[in-house]
């Protein structure tokens, strides 16, 4: 299945673009699609979806359709063929 995957910010800067075609094995889940963006772009992405000293995924909100997923808890959400999927990792500002 293919997911639209648009992103903001310091995710544009790792993935190049904001916004990718994502080709997921029938049935996948958030977490699926966090994997591949990992195996895909390696420890840059790593750093900006994990806590670097405990490995945890750091909270940040995922958009599936325009509706709002968590990150650290919504992991397990179905993803379907067209959806468009935003992740926004918030960011300090001044």
């Amino acid at each position: 299945m293919k997911i639209v995957l648009q992103s903001f910010a310091n995710i544009k800067e790792v993935l190049g673009s904001r916004e990718l075609e994502i080709e997921l094995p029938p049935q996948s889940r958030l977490a699926e699609l966090l994997a591949e963006l990992a195996r895909r772009f390696g420890a840059a992405l790593d750093r900006q979806i994990r806590d670097q000293l405990t490995g945890e995924i750091v909270p940040f909100l995922i958009l599936v359709n325009g509706k709002a997923f968590r990150s650290t808890v919504d992991l397990s959400a179905p993803l379907h063929d067209g959806d468009a999927v935003t992740i926004m990792i918030p960011f300090d500002g001044g």
